[in-house]
């Protein structure tokens, strides 16, 4: 088990080793967000503004449309607080920087301040910006790849957590695309990011102890999010639960909301997520904490399933 934003930092170095156009621009944040493998690496191409996330944005905005594939990281709070100078300098003139959001969801020790649980909300509402979620560190390799070849802005969401591998190094990405765990049942479990691993627990155990069968989905797409995908997954169910590590106005619920709305889609949807500041403490007391648990989202599922 290695931390999302550890398979980043080091995706992102094994990158500079091939093309000398990547640049890096970083808020003082190098260590914690793992971009010092770059920097050291490649120091000609790094670019430290210091505790500015403004001047970064527009820093990596000129880098950008001057011929780099410019990385842009810090932590997601503290980057998406900046989101007119993104909408200005980078959304706006569709500069293809791909902005790391660091620390998003339950963070552990570094606090309310420091976790990222408004970022999706703010991005996915901006124009031309492209938002993505990695729930594993392959995945986090392939969209990091994904996006540094893309002639779009965008912005990518890094959990601190450790988690387990889920998927293979064969897989083939696809922007806008949503992934199955497991089969497909009439009850669906959709989850993006960390979050997803203790919903593939909870499954798990409904299983074991009620033999009800949910099927998994990971959203690693938000934006774009591919809706003839997500029919054919849909359509049909009994019931839909989505689980985030994010304010649940405006984050992954809402969007399946607004998706099944737009597929004509009629299934009882249920939400869970933040809805207030978080606190400090390991992330595994943090997710018993709000709830966010496997045990707790298990019961959350099976609760909703009872009473209908």
């Amino acid at each position: 088990m290695i931390s999302i934003r550890e398979s980043f930092g080091k995706t992102l170095l094994e990158l500079g080793e091939c093309d000398e156009k990547i640049a890096l621009v970083s808020c003082d944040l190098k260590v914690a967000t793992k971009s010092d493998y770059f920097f050291q690496r490649f120091p000609e191409r790094s670019f430290e503004v210091g505790i500015a996330e403004a001047n970064a944005i527009g820093v990596a905005a000129g880098l950008s449309m001057s011929g780099y594939k410019t990385v842009l990281s810090s932590f997601g709070a503290f980057l998406t607080g900046k989101n007119v100078e993104i909408r200005t300098s980078i959304a706006y003139n569709n500069a293809p920087v791909v902005l790391v959001g660091t620390h998003g969801g339950l963070i552990g020790p570094d606090g309310a301040t420091q976790s990222g649980i408004q970022d999706i909300s703010v991005m996915r509402s901006m124009p031309r910006m492209k938002v993505f979620q990695p729930s594993s560190p392959i995945l986090t390799k392939k969209i990091l790849e994904h996006c540094i070849g893309s002639d779009s802005p965008s912005y990518i969401r890094v959990a601190r957590n450790e988690v387990p591998e889920i998927y293979s190094e064969q897989i083939d990405f696809i922007e806008g695309e949503p992934y199955l765990h497991g089969e497909l049942s009439d009850n669906i479990l959709i989850s993006s990011g960390p979050m997803i691993h203790n919903c593939i627990s909870a499954s798990e155990a409904i299983f074991k102890s009620h033999n009800v069968n949910i099927g998994v989905i990971d959203i690693p797409s938000i934006k774009p999010l591919n809706l003839n995908s997500l029919k054919k997954m849909l359509a049909g169910r009994k019931s839909v639960f989505t689980v985030e590590d994010h304010m649940i106005q405006g984050g992954l619920g809402s969007l399946i909301a607004e998706s099944l709305s737009s597929m004509d889609i009629s299934v009882p949807l249920f939400i869970k997520g933040l809805d207030s500041f978080v606190g400090s403490g390991k992330p595994k007391e943090l997710e018993k904490r709000y709830l966010l648990d496997p045990m707790n989202i298990a019961n959350f599922v099976t609760d909703r399933i009872n009473k209908s």
